[in-house]
């Protein structure tokens, strides 16, 4: 477990191992693939099992079911937002799109 910003992340003891900044404009993106199943590095042939993800700049709506978000449907996450991803499938069908005309830029950590 640790300490952010006034509340507990429950990572089951997974280990910080990547980092990754995504800018989020008028287009539906996903995380990068590279960061949740790294070829190459320390965390080769391993899969991110949680995703600390925190939104900066902008408010957003995602999806984690796979599909795409629009600008009234999906999660409404606001600028200064913290959310944690648990689980392989999760991070890799996180789908975000801003919400509203200012990009949000989405800074996340992958723990292995």
């Amino acid at each position: 477990m640790a300490w952010f910003g006034g509340f507990t992340i429950e990572t089951y003891n997974r280990i910080p191992g990547d980092y990754e900044e995504v800018t989020v404009g008028a287009s539906a993106m996903a995380l990068s693939s590279a960061k949740i199943m790294p070829t190459t590095g320390a965390y080769a042939r391993m899969a991110a099992r949680a995703a600390l993800v925190s939104s900066e700049n902008g408010d957003l709506r995602f999806r984690i079911d796979g599909g795409l978000p629009g600008a009234s449907s999906g999660h409404y996450l606001t600028s200064g937002d913290t959310l944690v991803l648990t689980g392989t499938q999760a991070i890799q069908q996180f789908r975000a799109i801003r919400n509203g005309d200012t990009d949000a830029v989405l800074r996340v950590t992958y723990f292995y």
